[in-house]
């Protein structure tokens, strides 16, 4: 999702560049255009990835959870591990 997300607010960056610099006279605003939708979609490429690495450290922490027998229940993303949430003390 945030692919397509990107691709388009990148394209509409470029087409605005475009248009103004023909609209205005002012045709360095056609390279403005272009430098900004290459940047926001090296950004899109960027949260992409870090997306999947999250992901792919979330379902090696389950595994390894899984593998030492615990429910995981709770990912911790500071620590890089799952594991199942302490019941409360109420005694």
């Amino acid at each position: 999702m945030h692919f397509a997300e990107g691709t388009v607010i990148a394209a509409m960056a470029g087409a605005a560049g475009t248009y103004y610099a023909d609209d205005r006279g002012w045709p360095w605003l056609t390279a403005v255009g272009a430098v900004v939708a290459v940047l926001v979609f090296a950004g899109t490429i960027a949260v992409v990835r870090s997306g999947n690495r999250d992901a792919r450290k979330a379902r090696a922490a389950v595994d390894r959870a899984t593998a030492a027998g615990t429910a995981a229940t709770h990912y911790c993303a500071a620590c890089g591990e799952a594991s199942s949430l302490a019941t409360p003390n109420t005694g």
